[in-house]
């Protein structure tokens, strides 16, 4: 066994570091750890090439020369055509050895094994440009692992520009939260290999599925997990946000809870979720001992009230689907707004989620890709289907007319351009989704910071109580929206190195301001340039009439 005693002195030199010095241990340790996984990737790769060859070794060992006979090669063939391995009798393949034996000495599960040949076989064969920027430390093994997904589907004759795009991608822009790195990568596929993403589309809808198991780690508890198409996920999950905050203030359990409880309850037939605030308990203990005292008394209802009761309460639910709300890039944001009479009836909560698009798309001009808010990207044709009974807003990086300084809370249709052009909280490595966060000052209100789209970004509640509350914590955001943290021990970190601007080049802002000193300058000089041509064009053009006047 190695001697531990090495990192225990390190680590208790560690003691005797401040924290601005313990952040850069912090820092070192990713890049070590990076550069290990790299290593590790190609150590299980090459361990698979050689049981692979040990195999097929073996498997012309045990055949030898009868392989050539032709007896030979008709049983096998009929066997192979009988649905069985000719091959079986010889042991396991290749792939299966190298499986059990890295996991062996990873103490990791077969799939888990499986899924690190398979990723290092890529990190070396298709991916190597990619791969280094593992090994550099500019990303971790669990961002490596979602770029091989998201390529497994791309055709193997586009992997050599794309490792291209990926690496080169990579290495232009800081570290970046897990919604933002898969988005991007979704959006370099889509332009390099579009078939890929009808190819995904077709796979996400084969894949679909649902298991309910017991939790082996806590008696009495089930685990319930699955996988569906994103846009069917998120009007289950719109739909569960729904029922779950459609309660009163004062009900006692959590939003998790809550939202079990919900599903349990759609399980059930149910269309909402029973409030157990104290008043809403104490009524229904109410309703229950004034129909047990019922019970003494004949029954003159029929039966057949009861059952119209229990058919309407099961009725199935028209948005129960949830109805989608659109956020178009160029343009294009449609909120859901609950109706006006169904907010003063009884009736089941309506479900709302939030699509990205540009409006080119949804006028179907081209097929770029939209953003699920809290999913990830969709493809074009998913988009318009969604989008087909949605209402709309639009938005347009244009800001003239949404700024409103006087104020602190912004417009809607200011909040909207703010979210739809971040793909989740700003804060560094957060993946919160955008339309559950606060659209914060980065200059506060207080101290004069404008409401406008220069000075809002989307945080979460977390982050902002951190921001505002915690002490040495400050943010900066420049005209572009580049936003910057600068934590309590001086490090500085970019929150948003990709952003819902980049997947929606028509919302990029100019890169000035339009009051800007140096853009007015420019554009006064411009200006005043061209009007300087027109007028020497219009005296020529009136010299040239005085000196040829017409024939009459």
């Amino acid at each position: 066994m190695n001697s531990s005693a090495p990192a225990l002195a390190q680590m208790a030199d560690d003691e005797q570091h401040c924290a601005t010095e313990l952040v850069e241990v912090l820092h070192h340790c990713n890049a070590v750890r990076a550069a290990a996984d790299y290593r590790m990737l190609q150590a299980v790769s090459l361990i698979h090439e050689e049981r692979e060859q040990d195999h097929l070794v073996r498997l012309a060992a045990a055949l030898g020369e009868q392989s050539t006979s032709l007896a030979t090669l008709e049983r096998l063939a009929r066997r192979a055509a009988a649905g069985e391995d000719p091959r079986a009798q010889y042991g396991p393949t290749g792939l299966e050895m190298a499986i059990a034996e890295v996991g062996a000495a990873l103490t990791v599960p077969p799939a888990r094994a499986r899924e690190l040949i398979e990723a290092g076989s890529v990190l070396r064969h298709q991916l190597p440009f990619t791969g280094a920027t593992l090994v550099a430390g500019r990303i971790d093994l669990p961002r490596f692992l979602v770029v091989v997904r998201r390529t497994v589907l791309v055709d193997p004759a586009k992997f050599t520009v794309l490792d291209t795009e990926i690496a080169a991608a990579i290495e232009s822009r800081e570290p970046m939260s897990m919604t933002r790195f898969t988005t991007m990568i979704d959006k370099i596929i889509t332009k390099i290999d579009p078939t890929a993403v009808r190819r995904r589309r077709e796979q996400v809808d084969t894949d679909r599925n649902i298991s309910v198991r017991p939790d082996r780690h806590t008696p009495g508890q089930s685990r319930i997990g699955g996988v569906l198409p994103a846009e069917q996920a998120a009007a289950i999950d719109a739909r569960l946000h729904a029922m779950a905050a459609a309660v009163h203030p004062d009900d006692p359990r959590t939003a998790a809870q809550r939202r079990a409880d919900a599903l349990v309850a759609l399980a059930a037939g149910a269309d909402r979720l029973d409030c157990r605030c104290e008043v809403c308990t104490t009524d229904a203990d109410a309703d229950d001992s004034a129909a047990g005292e019922g019970l003494d008394a004949p029954d003159e209802t029929p039966d057949s009230d009861a059952i119209a009761v229990e058919d309407e309460a099961t009725a199935p639910d028209p948005a129960a689907a949830g109805e989608p709300e659109v956020r178009d890039g160029q343009g294009d944001t449609s909120a859901a707004p609950v109706d006006a009479d169904a907010a003063t009836t009884d009736c089941a909560p309506r479900p709302t989620f939030h699509i990205v698009v540009n409006l080119s798309t949804l006028l179907g001009h081209d097929d770029d890709p939209a953003f699920l808010d809290g999913h990830g990207v969709i493809d074009a044709d998913t988009a318009r289907a969604l989008l087909a009974e949605a209402k709309r807003c639009y938005v347009t990086p244009d800001t003239t007319n949404l700024a409103q300084t006087d104020r602190y809370a912004p417009s809607k249709k200011l909040a909207d351009l703010i979210r739809a052009g971040e793909l989740c909280c700003s804060f560094p490595g957060c993946n919160n989704r955008a339309y559950h966060a606060d659209v914060d000052h980065s200059v506060p209100h207080a101290e004069g910071g404008a409401t406008d789209a220069r000075n809002l970004k989307p945080l979460c509640r977390f982050h902002h109580r951190i921001k505002t509350f915690a002490t040495g914590w400050r943010d900066y955001q420049d005209p572009l929206g580049t936003v910057f943290f600068q934590s309590p021990t001086g490090h500085t970190y970019l929150g948003n190195a990709f952003t819902g601007r980049d997947l929606f080049t028509s919302l990029t802002r100019s890169t000035r301001p339009p009051d800007d000193p140096a853009r007015q300058r420019i554009d006064t000089l411009r200006e005043q340039r061209s009007k300087s041509v027109k007028r020497a064009d219009t005296r020529a053009m009136e010299r040239w009439n005085t000196q040829n006047p017409p024939p009459y």
